[in-house]
């Protein structure tokens, strides 16, 4: 079986996207609330994960 290498960025958007799919399947009732709130869900583990990034940058300056 090939091993595979994941950096901490690419391992960090594969986690949020996974969890982000299970929070919309399990919390919406409908498809298109599911989907919109699994984008959204998303888009804010992306925001939080840059934005601890740069404060951990700005930290460690």
């Amino acid at each position: 079986m090939p091993k595979m290498t994941l950096n901490h960025f690419e391992a960090t958007l594969i986690f949020a996207l996974l969890i982000s799919i299970v929070l919309g399947v399990v919390t919406k009732r409908t498809d298109q609330e599911r989907l919109q709130y699994g984008i959204k869900s998303f888009g804010y583990f992306l925001l939080t994960v840059f934005g601890l990034g740069w404060l951990m940058y700005f930290g460690h300056r």
